[in-house]
């Protein structure tokens, strides 16, 4: 019986009914790991829930957990500690519910791809994508119109490292930094800060000329796409559009922090505050963990006062619950 017969119950399913979708490489890997079938209802769930809300995060509470995988709380606080050492779940207590100060907040799970499969996904295929690009005769070279996007793309640097993958592009990457002075690192530091693809090196730098021109093919890379570029090479933030917005994952931690040095009463107005400082503040310029680290610091040591030109009616909702879908 064909698929295309809708009486078919079997093709209902396929048409009319909700399903998951689970990426094979990450299938494939847990069951090489012979985790239980536990836990693996308990990874999905939240893995659906995540990929819906798009940022990988939810709020579910255990015993709906345990209600929507059919199984015991004790069992699925057992699946959560085995995906947390597996580095496929990262679970974070956001600390005190503002509405309850009596109550705990229900924890915040993100689901992460483990990194020994992250290290082997460049070997697994790809799906056909059928809006690829079809092949194309070429064109001469009077044809080619200097501002259409092909030849900008085609005048884009190309990647010193793009040969490279894994631990030997980083291992690469840190040679170059180990290589140059003081004031040089500081250089390519500025430079990659503001996007710039080009520094200045010493007369007596111990760069070779190919090695000064790898770095600067680097930054001009970074300053197209500074997303692309490697964080350790570059610990400057990447350009993004728009202000940065610290995740749900983040905020939770940072709110369990600052509740834990100050209490529940005078948290929110506290984290107001280091929220506007990390996203817009004195303390964009570092990396959302040092800049809640560094905030939490002057708070446990009294150092702490409202940034002077946080403006007086900046608010940001940062109590909401997670939004999740609801069952089908």
């Amino acid at each position: 019986m064909s698929v295309e017969n809708m009486h078919d119950p079997r093709a209902r399913l396929v048409r009319e009914k909700y399903f998951s979708l689970r990426p094979r490489p990450l299938e494939r890997w847990l069951w090489a790991q012979g985790i239980p079938a536990s836990a693996e209802r308990v990874f999905w769930l939240h893995w659906q829930e995540g990929l819906q809300r798009r940022d990988w995060c939810s709020e579910i509470p255990l015993k709906r957990v345990a209600r929507e995988c059919c199984l015991d709380p004790s069992t699925v606080t057992r699946a959560y500690q085995l995906l947390a050492r597996l580095g496929c779940l990262r679970r974070t207590d956001p600390g005190r519910d503002a509405a309850n100060p009596f109550q705990q907040a229900t924890a915040i799970t993100e689901v992460r791809v483990p990194r020994e499969l992250l290290q082997e996904l460049g070997r697994h295929p790809n799906r056909r994508s059928d809006s690829s690009p079809q092949p194309q005769p070429p064109e001469t070279p009077a044809a080619v119109d200097p501002h259409s996007p092909t030849s900008a793309a085609a005048a884009r640097p190309k990647d010193p490292f793009g040969g490279l993958r894994g631990r030997e592009r980083i291992q690469a990457l840190q040679k170059l930094l180990r290589l140059m002075s003081p004031v040089e690192e500081s250089h390519y530091r500025e430079a990659a800060r503001l996007h710039q693809s080009y520094m200045e090196f010493g007369a007596d730098s111990k760069l070779s000329a190919e090695q000064r021109g790898r770095v600067l093919q680097f930054l001009a890379c970074l300053a197209i796409e500074p997303v692309a570029a490697p964080t350790r090479m570059a610990p400057v933030l990447p350009a993004a559009k728009g202000p940065r917005k610290l995740s749900i994952f983040e905020l939770a931690r940072l709110k369990r922090d600052i509740q834990a040095v100050t209490g529940v009463q005078d948290g929110p107005e506290l984290l107001q505050q280091v929220v506007w400082s990390i996203e817009e503040g004195s303390l964009l310029r570092f990396s959302p963990l040092h800049a809640s680290h560094i905030a939490v610091k002057k708070i446990r040591e009294g150092a702490w006062t409202r940034p002077h030109r946080m403006p007086p009616n900046w608010a940001r909702r940062l109590d909401a619950p997670l939004q999740t879908c609801r069952r089908a």
